[in-house]
């Protein structure tokens, strides 16, 4: 994810404000980022299973 997109994530998620991102330390942006990734990567999974469970009962 590039600056823009971990922005706009934290921006419709959190309801952050430019100042508030901008008044975060480089280390808590740091967590941010990382905290956001994990979620990204764990929904991604999920959603390859379902669709996994769903081709199944099709078959």
């Amino acid at each position: 994810m590039g600056d823009f997109a971990i922005y706009h994530y934290v921006l419709q998620e959190y309801h952050w404000t430019p100042k508030q991102w901008a008044d975060l330390s480089i280390r808590e942006k740091s967590i941010v980022i990382a905290s956001i990734q994990i979620r990204v990567r764990d929904e991604k999974r999920q959603q390859k299973e379902a669709e996994r469970k769903a081709r199944r009962k099709h078959i």
